[in-house]
């Protein structure tokens, strides 16, 4: 895990949106989802719940 990872995650967290988190890391949406998706692997845990209407933390992503 990077610092622009963790960055990225708080954001996400905060926001409950991939969009709303690159928008504000002046990002896109695609590249806050590649960290995600690259941090989940690293960490080997699934740390959101994807909807339609955005993402949730779980369980495991609410600990970190």
């Amino acid at each position: 895990m990077d610092i622009n990872q963790l960055q990225t995650f708080l954001r996400v967290s905060q926001f409950g949106s991939f969009t709303k988190a690159g928008e504000q890391g002046f990002i896109s949406g695609t590249a806050v989802m590649k960290q995600m998706n690259r941090l989940e692997s690293e960490l080997n845990l699934k740390l959101f719940v994807r909807t339609a209407n955005g993402v949730t933390l779980t369980p495991q992503g609410k600990k970190i």
